[in-house]
């Protein structure tokens, strides 16, 4: 009898030193603040999230929750006009400060092939879809196209009967940051990659949806910019048939 409690121990210690969870969800590897724009901060301040261990993009359904697992479709990576080298799913959890109701985030990554010192990242495609308790663009129903206060074009659109969509360009040497999750190796843990990025966001079914994208060394292309809206769409299309 007495081994077999020690070896109930010992694997209880084991699941607790790798992080991994009894329910069989991910391993936490960490804690820190929610990625997010500036131009929209739905939520402010510490979030109190946690960090899970990313995985590729086709090995985080399981591990969803519901409302995002519902919502979710992803594009077709044959449709960015860079060949995508990295494929990451970085599911995030945290509490909602005003009701501290625990929230989820997942963000899917398409990182451009290895550049020539070897390192990912140099253009993106990112999605990121955040469970939120309001229309965190109710404030911005008024914003028409035009420009923001650093001079970066902001095109607004109607998708559906009432998805606002806003497609914010950079077009100067200024504009706000954007952040998005990446995998550190060698220190096993999840980092914040601090930079900017062209940005396309809208709410629909309970969720804010953020796509970020970097192309080109971001040279001014409106055929690449027309190919990114319409991948933003397809993340809200209604399936046919």
């Amino acid at each position: 009898m007495k081994n077999y409690f020690w070896l109930f121990l010992c694997m209880c210690l084991a699941a607790g030193l790798t992080g991994c969870e009894s329910d069989g969800s991910l391993p936490k590897v960490g804690k820190g603040n929610l990625a997010r724009s500036e131009y929209y901060q739905v939520y402010q301040g510490d979030t109190q999230a946690t960090y899970y261990q990313p995985v590729e993009i086709n090995q985080v359904f399981p591990h969803l929750p519901e409302k995002l697992k519902q919502n979710v479709k992803l594009i077709d990576p044959g449709k960015l006009p860079y060949p995508v080298g990295k494929q990451t799913a970085y599911l995030v959890s945290f509490l909602n400060g005003k009701e501290g109701e625990r929230l989820h985030q997942v963000q899917f990554t398409y990182l451009k092939d290895k550049d020539e010192y070897g390192q990912y990242g140099n253009e993106f495609f990112i999605v990121r879809m955040t469970e939120t308790a309001e229309d965190p663009f109710a404030k911005f129903v008024n914003q028409e196209s035009g420009t923001d206060d650093m001079g970066n074009k902001i095109e607004v659109e109607t998708i559906g009967d009432s998805i606002r969509l806003y497609h914010r360009i950079i077009q100067t040497n200024s504009a706000y940051v954007y952040t998005y999750y990446d995998w550190d190796e060698q220190k096993r843990t999840v980092q914040m990659v601090v930079t900017n990025a062209n940005e396309i966001d809208f709410y629909h079914n309970g969720i804010m949806y953020q796509v970020g994208y970097l192309v080109n060394e971001n040279q001014f292309d409106e055929n690449v910019q027309k190919q990114m809206v319409a991948l933003a769409k397809e993340l809200v299309a209604e399936k046919e048939g």
